[in-house]
């Protein structure tokens, strides 16, 4: 199965999109206009942004794809200054009708819901506040994902990068295992890590040093290679980590005459190499990468199959 992350470029077109709201200009509209004007504004993107993830997973349903959810569905909650909760807003209530509107649909739908918090979240920093940060804003995911009906287990993942390579890799490990052990069980129940495209923590570092799930990110592993097992490619490694549950991996392919190997492409020249795990597909063209994906895919499984026949029509007529 093939996961639409964050924003369909279909529904966008027919104008539906999320909206968001910088720290400074929440402080601004408080100056300006007063704070409860400031909160019924922020309030209103909000309770928008909740209604465009519900129509984004009603069209990941109808078109048999799995969904992640956008990372910044709730601009300025998660600021360390922010003095006020999610029930403190005055759309608070259609903001839950909403949020169990997704858990009561989706528990019919079932389109695997998955997230992956920004690059700000270091659990192995050594900086105490980044740290603190880092927790309170993988709880707020962890939340999200709890109001949305998600499993607490790995099939619906929060996916994060380690983000880190100051010290010795069992030291980075720990620090990261020993903060994480201090998030919510919403957080500590679907955490997985992520092989990056450049730096230690590739898939061979993870594998040596951690003991959850790894996402298996193939544009990263080309960019960034190792060899965790001798006997087995990095993609089947990963795929043993993840404790009986279907993998979610990354998939995408660097944009065509770019020196930068790490830049997206738009479009998909091939497509995931197997269809035993699911694929958050991360090209640029989003729903329409996902239609290529498939449409390659079928192609090529047509022709292998017409090859077999053509090969076993040769056999026959040598007998």
């Amino acid at each position: 199965m093939y996961n639409l992350c964050c924003i369909s470029n279909e529904l966008k077109e027919q104008d539906y999109h999320f909206q968001t709201m910088t720290w400074k200009r929440f402080n601004q509209l408080v100056d300006s206009e007063g704070q409860e004007f400031a909160l019924i504004e922020l309030g209103e993107r909000w309770l928008n942004n909740i209604k465009v993830t519900f129509m984004s997973i009603q069209h990941c349903y109808q078109n048999g794809w799995g969904y992640r959810v956008s990372s910044s569905l709730f601009p300025c909650l998660t600021h360390p200054e922010f003095p006020f909760s999610v029930q403190d807003i005055p759309q608070y209530r259609e903001i839950e009708e909403e949020l169990n509107a997704i858990k009561k649909y989706n528990k019919d739908w079932q389109v695997r819901l998955s997230s992956h918090p920004d690059q700000f979240n270091v659990l192995a920093s050594e900086n105490q506040s980044a740290v603190d940060k880092s927790i309170r804003e993988l709880n707020h995911h962890g939340w999200v994902m709890d109001m949305m009906g998600c499993e607490r287990s790995y099939y619906n993942p929060i996916n994060i990068h380690v983000n880190n390579t100051k010290g010795e890799l069992d030291d980075i490990a720990c620090r990261f295992m020993y903060n994480l052990a201090r998030c919510d069980e919403s957080v500590t129940s679907r955490l997985v890590v992520e092989n990056e495209d450049k730096g230690c923590w590739n898939v061979v570092n993870l594998y040596s040093h951690f003991d959850i799930p790894i996402t298996y990110d193939n544009l990263h592993d080309k960019c960034n290679p190792s060899i965790a097992s001798p006997s087995a490619s990095n993609m089947a490694v990963c795929a043993t980590t993840w404790g009986g549950v279907k993998p979610l991996f990354h998939y995408s392919e660097s944009m065509p005459d770019q020196k930068n190997p790490r830049k997206h492409a738009d479009m998909p020249r091939s497509y995931p190499a197997t269809d035993r795990y699911d694929w958050d597909v991360e090209l640029k063209s989003k729903d329409a990468a996902i239609r290529s994906c498939s449409e390659l895919s079928v192609s090529v499984k047509l022709e292998l199959i017409a090859v077999r026949e053509q090969d076993c029509s040769w056999k026959t007529l040598e007998i």
